[in-house]
Protein backbone atom coordinates (compact mmCIF):
# COMPACT_ATOMS: atom_id res chain seq x y z
CA UNK A 1 0.00 0.00 0.00
CA UNK A 2 1.51 3.19 -0.96
CA UNK A 3 1.99 5.89 1.55
CA UNK A 4 0.10 9.07 0.83
CA UNK A 5 2.21 12.45 -0.10
CA UNK A 6 3.15 14.23 3.02
CA UNK A 7 3.52 17.62 1.35
CA UNK A 8 1.60 20.57 -0.26
CA UNK A 9 2.03 20.28 -4.08
CA UNK A 10 1.84 23.76 -5.18
CA UNK A 11 4.13 24.55 -1.96
CA UNK A 12 6.82 22.32 -3.54
CA UNK A 13 6.38 24.08 -7.29
CA UNK A 14 6.20 27.23 -6.14
CA UNK A 15 9.54 26.48 -4.29
CA UNK A 16 11.19 25.01 -7.60
CA UNK A 17 9.98 28.05 -9.14
CA UNK A 18 12.19 30.12 -7.09
CA UNK A 19 15.00 27.88 -7.70
CA UNK A 20 14.30 27.45 -11.45
CA UNK A 21 13.78 31.08 -11.48
CA UNK A 22 17.75 32.29 -9.79
CA UNK A 23 19.47 29.73 -11.38
CA UNK A 24 17.73 28.57 -14.89
CA UNK A 25 17.12 24.98 -15.60
CA UNK A 26 20.51 23.52 -16.51
CA UNK A 27 22.00 25.23 -13.34
CA UNK A 28 19.62 23.55 -11.44
CA UNK A 29 20.55 20.52 -10.26
CA UNK A 30 17.86 17.63 -8.20
CA UNK A 31 19.82 18.37 -5.17
CA UNK A 32 19.37 21.62 -4.95
CA UNK A 33 15.37 21.10 -5.66
CA UNK A 34 15.76 18.67 -2.43
CA UNK A 35 17.03 21.17 -0.39
CA UNK A 36 14.70 23.52 -1.60
CA UNK A 37 11.28 22.12 -1.05
CA UNK A 38 12.07 19.72 1.87
CA UNK A 39 11.40 16.54 -0.58
CA UNK A 40 13.08 13.42 -0.80
CA UNK A 41 14.53 12.75 -4.13
CA UNK A 42 12.13 9.90 -4.79
CA UNK A 43 9.16 11.69 -3.93
CA UNK A 44 9.77 14.46 -6.42
CA UNK A 45 10.56 11.95 -9.27
CA UNK A 46 6.98 9.90 -7.72
CA UNK A 47 5.12 13.07 -8.13
CA UNK A 48 6.75 15.24 -11.22
CA UNK A 49 8.56 12.59 -13.09
CA UNK A 50 11.70 13.98 -12.88
CA UNK A 51 13.52 17.74 -13.20
CA UNK A 52 12.12 18.41 -16.74
CA UNK A 53 8.26 17.82 -15.31
CA UNK A 54 9.03 19.37 -12.13
CA UNK A 55 10.48 22.37 -14.26
CA UNK A 56 7.29 22.43 -16.59
CA UNK A 57 5.10 22.77 -13.45
CA UNK A 58 6.73 25.77 -12.23
CA UNK A 59 6.59 27.40 -15.40
CA UNK A 60 2.30 27.38 -15.05
CA UNK A 61 2.30 27.85 -11.93
CA UNK A 62 4.13 31.00 -13.06
CA UNK A 63 2.09 31.61 -15.74
CA UNK A 64 -1.18 31.34 -13.17
CA UNK A 65 0.54 33.95 -10.28
CA UNK A 66 2.30 36.25 -12.06
CA UNK A 67 1.74 36.52 -15.74
CA UNK A 68 -2.11 36.14 -15.15
CA UNK A 69 -1.78 38.91 -12.15
CA UNK A 70 -0.47 41.29 -14.28
CA UNK A 71 -3.12 40.55 -16.87
CA UNK A 72 -6.04 40.38 -15.21
CA UNK A 73 -5.71 44.28 -14.38
CA UNK A 74 -5.89 45.23 -17.80
CA UNK A 75 -9.75 43.61 -17.92
CA UNK A 76 -10.79 45.82 -15.20
CA UNK A 77 -13.03 48.60 -16.12
CA UNK A 78 -11.62 52.28 -17.00
CA UNK A 79 -9.11 54.16 -19.76
CA UNK A 80 -6.38 52.08 -21.44
CA UNK A 81 -3.51 54.34 -20.95
CA UNK A 82 -3.55 54.71 -17.40
CA UNK A 83 -3.93 50.39 -17.31
CA UNK A 84 -1.07 50.24 -19.61
CA UNK A 85 1.25 52.67 -17.94
CA UNK A 86 0.14 50.65 -14.69
CA UNK A 87 1.48 47.01 -16.66
CA UNK A 88 4.45 48.42 -17.85
CA UNK A 89 5.70 50.37 -14.68
CA UNK A 90 4.69 46.76 -12.96
CA UNK A 91 7.50 45.71 -15.45
CA UNK A 92 9.87 48.11 -15.29
CA UNK A 93 9.88 48.50 -11.09
CA UNK A 94 10.50 44.62 -11.14
CA UNK A 95 13.10 45.01 -13.21
CA UNK A 96 14.95 47.40 -11.19
CA UNK A 97 13.95 46.23 -7.64
CA UNK A 98 13.58 42.71 -6.46
CA UNK A 99 13.61 41.08 -10.04
CA UNK A 100 16.21 42.57 -11.27
CA UNK A 101 18.84 39.99 -11.49
CA UNK A 102 16.25 36.97 -11.98
CA UNK A 103 14.43 38.36 -15.14
CA UNK A 104 10.93 37.09 -16.34
CA UNK A 105 10.97 33.43 -15.90
CA UNK A 106 9.24 33.18 -18.98
CA UNK A 107 11.53 35.02 -21.30
CA UNK A 108 14.36 33.43 -19.31
CA UNK A 109 12.74 29.75 -20.36
CA UNK A 110 12.40 31.10 -24.00
CA UNK A 111 15.81 31.66 -24.48
CA UNK A 112 17.52 28.42 -22.82
CA UNK A 113 14.96 26.17 -23.37
CA UNK A 114 12.31 26.43 -25.90
CA UNK A 115 15.19 26.16 -28.53
CA UNK A 116 15.46 22.54 -27.97
CA UNK A 117 12.79 21.56 -25.56
CA UNK A 118 9.24 21.27 -27.03
CA UNK A 119 7.08 21.87 -24.25
CA UNK A 120 9.17 24.66 -22.67
CA UNK A 121 8.42 26.44 -26.37
CA UNK A 122 4.66 25.53 -25.67
CA UNK A 123 4.28 27.10 -22.50
CA UNK A 124 6.29 30.18 -23.65
CA UNK A 125 4.09 30.31 -26.60
CA UNK A 126 0.75 29.88 -24.34
CA UNK A 127 2.19 32.52 -22.04
CA UNK A 128 3.04 34.92 -24.89
CA UNK A 129 -0.33 34.31 -26.51
CA UNK A 130 -1.98 34.78 -23.58
CA UNK A 131 -0.12 38.41 -23.41
CA UNK A 132 -1.73 38.92 -26.53
CA UNK A 133 -4.90 38.16 -26.39
CA UNK A 134 -5.24 39.90 -22.73
CA UNK A 135 -3.73 43.23 -24.89
CA UNK A 136 -5.67 43.01 -27.73
CA UNK A 137 -8.89 42.77 -25.88
CA UNK A 138 -8.30 45.98 -23.93
CA UNK A 139 -7.02 47.58 -27.12
CA UNK A 140 -10.34 45.92 -28.61
CA UNK A 141 -12.88 47.85 -25.88
CA UNK A 142 -10.81 50.88 -26.01
CA UNK A 143 -11.71 51.06 -29.72
CA UNK A 144 -14.80 50.38 -29.33
CA UNK A 145 -15.05 53.28 -26.13
CA UNK A 146 -13.15 55.49 -28.73
CA UNK A 147 -9.90 55.71 -27.03
CA UNK A 148 -8.41 54.29 -29.41
CA UNK A 149 -8.27 55.42 -33.01
CA UNK A 150 -10.13 53.33 -35.42
CA UNK A 151 -7.21 53.12 -38.11
CA UNK A 152 -5.25 51.18 -35.09
CA UNK A 153 -5.27 47.35 -35.63
CA UNK A 154 -5.71 45.86 -32.51
CA UNK A 155 -4.29 42.98 -33.43
CA UNK A 156 -0.80 44.68 -34.94
CA UNK A 157 -1.11 46.85 -31.26
CA UNK A 158 -1.02 43.75 -29.13
CA UNK A 159 1.43 41.85 -30.97
CA UNK A 160 3.75 45.03 -30.43
CA UNK A 161 2.93 45.37 -26.87
CA UNK A 162 3.90 41.81 -26.54
CA UNK A 163 6.60 41.66 -27.97
CA UNK A 164 8.08 45.61 -25.82
CA UNK A 165 7.30 43.80 -22.60
CA UNK A 166 9.17 40.69 -23.15
CA UNK A 167 11.78 42.96 -24.90
CA UNK A 168 12.08 45.01 -21.46
CA UNK A 169 12.39 41.52 -19.75
CA UNK A 170 15.61 40.96 -21.98
CA UNK A 171 16.84 44.13 -21.88
CA UNK A 172 16.39 44.79 -18.02
CA UNK A 173 18.65 41.57 -17.12
CA UNK A 174 21.28 43.64 -19.27
CA UNK A 175 20.96 47.11 -18.38
CA UNK A 176 18.67 47.24 -15.65
CA UNK A 177 18.13 51.29 -15.34
CA UNK A 178 15.13 52.43 -14.56
CA UNK A 179 15.77 55.66 -17.13
CA UNK A 180 16.25 53.86 -20.18
CA UNK A 181 13.34 51.08 -20.04
CA UNK A 182 11.08 53.51 -19.19
CA UNK A 183 11.77 55.46 -22.36
CA UNK A 184 10.78 51.90 -24.28
CA UNK A 185 7.57 52.38 -22.42
CA UNK A 186 7.21 55.90 -23.38
CA UNK A 187 7.64 55.48 -27.03
CA UNK A 188 5.20 52.08 -26.88
CA UNK A 189 2.54 54.31 -25.49
CA UNK A 190 2.89 56.37 -28.13
CA UNK A 191 1.69 54.03 -30.96
CA UNK A 192 -1.87 54.28 -28.90
CA UNK A 193 -1.84 57.66 -30.30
Amino acid sequence: MARPREFDKEEVVAAALGVFWRQGYQATSVQDLVEATGVNRGSLYDTFGDKHGLFLEAVEHYRRRFTGRRLRRLEEPGPLRPKLAAFFGDVVEFSVGEGRLLGCLMTNAAIEMAPHDRETALAVAANMGSMESAFRRALTAAQKNGELSADKSPRDLARFLTATANGLRVMAKVAPERAALKSVVRIALQALD
